[in-house]
């Protein structure tokens, strides 16, 4: 029976449930990250894919791109200096049907993060040896 501690059990259900979900959502982010932040909002987002298909596990890393990614569809990067190409969300008018889109996908992304298990321990923690005792 292997060995898998809650923390563990936590991380690897957050990472599948984040790449299901920009899976599942994949053309539509790719096109959000362009409207809201620019081309180097849309490679960025570009490489968190390339980084999410790879993981092992949600890194410091992994989980500052996951936060970014949700700033920017939720626009609380607005205003923010070190933002990747701040303002391009400025050129999409409030009527047109993607404000709407964007804020759905927004929404959902907030629904897939506070769904996410408790994995706050970190995955890298090491594990006992086999035949070890814990102190009590």
């Amino acid at each position: 029976m292997p060995n898998i501690t809650p923390a563990r059990s936590a991380g690897a259900i957050a990472l599948w449930s984040i790449r299901r979900f920009v899976a599942d959502h994949r053309a539509d982010l790719w096109e959000a990250s362009l409207l809201l932040g620019g081309p180097a909002a849309q490679r960025r987002f570009l490489r968190l894919v390339s980084r999410l298909r790879h993981a092992s596990g949600l890194g410091p890393h992994l989980r500052r791109e996951i936060r970014w990614l949700h700033g920017v569809l939720t626009l609380e990067l607005v205003g923010d200096p070190d933002a990747t190409d701040p303002g391009h969300f400025c050129d999409i008018h409030p009527e047109d049907l993607v404000v709407t889109g964007i804020c759905r996908l927004g929404d959902a992304m907030t629904e897939v993060l506070c769904a996410l298990p408790d994995a706050s321990v970190p995955a890298a923690t090491p594990l006992p040896a086999k035949g070890a005792r814990v102190a009590a």
